[in-house]
């Protein structure tokens, strides 16, 4: 009986470890698989739906049984099976390892591993590299969808970027992002594009993604402006650090300190103020954290504007009163102030200000109203029924964009509009030598006719103001500079017209200043410009005498060019008339388009050492009853440009016509001419087209490539 109870007693402990480890497992296994559905979104995949049925069952239910089937462009990114492993290996120790599983830190300090790639698209095929992208795990935790970064060695003209992001719309909050850079668009704030696509990703079955621009000057062009640097406070983005020397590096750390310290003087403060609306809007601060906080170096305006991405919709907006809205704000902005400590100066400035509180005010009514007429086109209403269809649960996560719209559109109440400020008169009555820079904000610079204004080494900045310098004939006002330091004139943002009237400018230098540099002896920005009787004589340093930068009109007559040292007029995406004008002795080009639209009339071109007229990047140049000779070349249209030459007479120049592709984003130039000028000298790239009337000329001879006989190889010569 002793032997038998201990065999009992036996027993009884072998069961109870028994049951002790199948309890164990299943607490491990369920604490396991809760941990997995959590960090892998499957538990968040429920909810989501659940919630988006709740919250409007009819349209969660018509957009859940909807087609999926949508009008985006397909696109496939294969990658051979050694290059997919390396980026699933990666993929593996991020999702499965402990740094990653237990502590979610695998993308602090992760290593880059680029896979190389085929991406297709419209039945042509670019060689790429891709890497995984993207801090959180919604990135990556599909089993084969994944966020990519996407690298080609050169431009992709299919995605208007040589770099761009590929990612899971869920990872932009679905149309969020793209709504909101759509509303900054209308304020000419630097936008991201968000392309929907259909992607496979080798064979498996294909999914919608987002096409995200990533920073580069491609993106910074296309949005009509010069390359420059895009930054947080933390790193730069664009360009590459190890690019820049060392003085470009300490531009960029007095840059940042100036929008810490003097934000009233680098922040375009216009952009910043329509960045906050839409964030309050949106009820959102993730925007400003600081390494979400993108900004954009504007180096002709000398001014930092931003750029938004990971936005979304996050609380609903209610607002009982003015008051009620006016306490709203300031406590964003006091939430904002402990998000980005770096902008405290700037966001203080508005809290301390009440009119500025009310221009605030008024900027998030634009918004919202911008908003409310973009959900109304039809071109919105084809993406989101797009986005909707594939994923329905994104109704609830983006339900507060409509009554966010609605409760700022219909306040039945009014918010004092600022004053329109009447710009101050700054009047030079004599002849006067500076002793200082001038630089003037929201000031109109008069010249009194005849007088000299000799800059003597200094600058003369004029913002949100213009230059009325008119004078009787045959006694110029005279704008030059006695010292061996430099002088340069720049007019940004005219509210009105700038006119100069028998006016001679000489001996003027690019503008260098601190991190500020311009090309250009004299610069207009988004600026109307009027000049007749100008003489521009013998400037000294400086790719370009004269540079319109986003001017919608800029009118020449009987305008002289005589002595420049490189380049007379550059106009970028500009447009303008240039009648009645010489250009004699010029160093290097003597009208040079980019993006510009330009109509020459009447003018004469002598002695230009590179060339007469050059049609860039999308532009459109006319040119007709003028005169070209002694020159190097006449004619160049390159890059997606059209030229249009009839009545010209062109005597003794090198090359007469020269078309090409210079730069991968565009395409060859066309010439329209009334000319046969296979009698002439002419240079053309494989590609390009010229028609004589509305006919093209087939039989012309064309090379592979003409870069390799410009600029100063065999026609031609180097900018300086």
């Amino acid at each position: 009986m002793i032997r038998f109870n201990r065999n009992t007693s036996n027993d009884k402990k072998d069961e109870k470890r028994f049951f002790f480890l199948i309890y164990a497992l299943v607490l491990v296994s369920g604490m396991y698989t809760g941990m997995y559905a959590l960090r892998f979104g499957v538990l968040v995949d429920i909810k989501q739906h659940l919630e988006a049925a709740t919250h409007d069952f009819s349209s969660y239910f018509k957009y859940l049984t909807a087609s999926s089937d949508n009008n985006f462009d397909d696109v496939h990114l294969n990658f051979k099976f050694n290059e997919y492993i390396k980026l699933s290996n990666q993929r593996s120790r991020f999702v499965y390892g402990k740094h990653h599983f237990i502590k979610g830190r695998q993308w602090i300090q992760r290593e880059n591993i680029y896979a190389k790639a085929t991406l297709k698209h419209n039945g042509k095929k670019f060689k790429v590299k891709a890497k995984l992208f993207g801090k959180n795990n919604d990135h990556f935790r599909h089993p084969y969808r994944w966020s990519f970064r996407v690298k080609a060695k050169d431009y992709i003209k299919d995605f208007d970027n040589g770099r761009f992001n590929l990612l899971q719309p869920n990872t932009r909050m679905y149309v969020t992002d793209a709504l909101c850079n759509l509303i900054l668009k209308r304020h000419d704030v630097l936008s991201l594009k968000y392309k929907p696509i259909n992607l496979k990703i080798n064979d498996r079955k294909e999914d919608v993604y987002f096409v995200e621009d990533f920073f580069s000057k491609y993106l910074i062009e296309r949005n009509g402006y010069r390359d420059s640097y895009i930054f947080t406070f933390n790193d730069l983005k664009h360009p590459n650090s190890e690019d820049l020397n060392e003085n470009q590096l300490q531009d960029l750390i007095t840059l940042k300190d100036d929008i810490r310290n003097q934000p009233h003087i680098i922040l375009d403060e216009n952009k910043f103020d329509i960045f906050l609306a839409v964030s309050f809007l949106a009820q959102n601060k993730h925007s400003y954290l600081v390494d979400n906080f993108h900004m954009f170096y504007n180096g002709v305006t000398n001014k930092v504007e931003p750029i938004i991405r990971e936005v979304w919709f996050k609380d609903e907006i209610s607002i009982s009163s003015k008051q009620d809205f006016e306490n709203q704000v300031k406590r964003f902005i006091r939430h904002i102030i402990r998000y980005n400590k770096n902008l405290t100066v700037h966001l203080e400035s508005i809290l301390d200000d009440r009119k500025y509180l009310e221009k605030i005010m008024n900027d998030i009514r634009t918004v919202a109203m911008d908003a409310k007429e973009i959900k109304a086109t039809n071109e919105w209403n084809s993406f989101q029924d797009g986005i909707y269809s594939r994923f329905p649960q994104a109704i609830h996560l983006c339900k507060n964009i409509e009554p966010n719209i609605k409760a700022v559109t219909e306040l039945d109440f009014e918010i004092n509009k600022s004053d329109l400020k009447i710009n101050q008169i700054k009047t030079i009555t004599v002849d006067t030598v500076l002793q200082e820079d001038l630089f003037l904000n929201s000031t109109d610079l008069i010249l009194s006719s005849g007088i000299t204004l000799d800059l003597n080494g200094h600058d003369v900045v004029v913002d949100s103001g213009l230059i009325y310098a008119v004078s009787e004939a045959l006694n110029n006002i005279v704008i030059t500079n006695s010292s061996q330091e430099s002088s340069s004139i720049v007019v940004k943002n005219s509210k009105t017209k700038n006119i100069f009237k028998h006016v001679t400018f000489s001996k003027l230098s690019n503008f260098d200043k601190s991190y500020w540099h311009l090309p250009a002896g004299i610069t207009f920005y988004e600026s109307t410009v009027e000049m007749d009787n100008v003489v521009f004589d013998s400037n000294v340093t400086g790719d370009d005498f004269v540079n319109f930068f986003r001017c919608d009109n800029f009118k020449l007559n009987n305008v002289k060019f005589i002595n420049v040292n490189s380049d007379a007029i550059d106009s970028d995406f500009s447009n303008g008339t240039v009648d009645n004008c010489s250009f004699v002795n010029v160093g290097n080009d003597a009208v040079d388009g980019s993006g510009s639209q330009i109509i020459i009339r009447n003018s004469t071109f002598d002695s230009v050492e590179d060339k007469v007229i050059s049609a860039g990047e999308h532009s459109s140049m006319e040119i007709y009853d003028s005169t070209i000779s002694n020159s190097e070349i006449s004619f160049v249209s390159k890059d997606d440009s059209k030229l249009i030459e009839e009545n010209n007479t062109l005597t003794n120049n090198t090359l007469d016509y020269c078309l090409f592709n210079k730069k991968k984003e565009f395409d060859f130039g066309l010439l329209y001419t009334d000319k046969d000028i296979s009698k002439f000298n002419y240079l053309i790239e494989k590609g390009s087209k010229v028609f004589k009337g509305d006919e093209e000329l087939l039989n012309l001879k064309v090379v592979d490539s003409v870069k390799e006989s410009l600029y100063g190889i065999e026609y031609g010569k180097k900018s300086r």
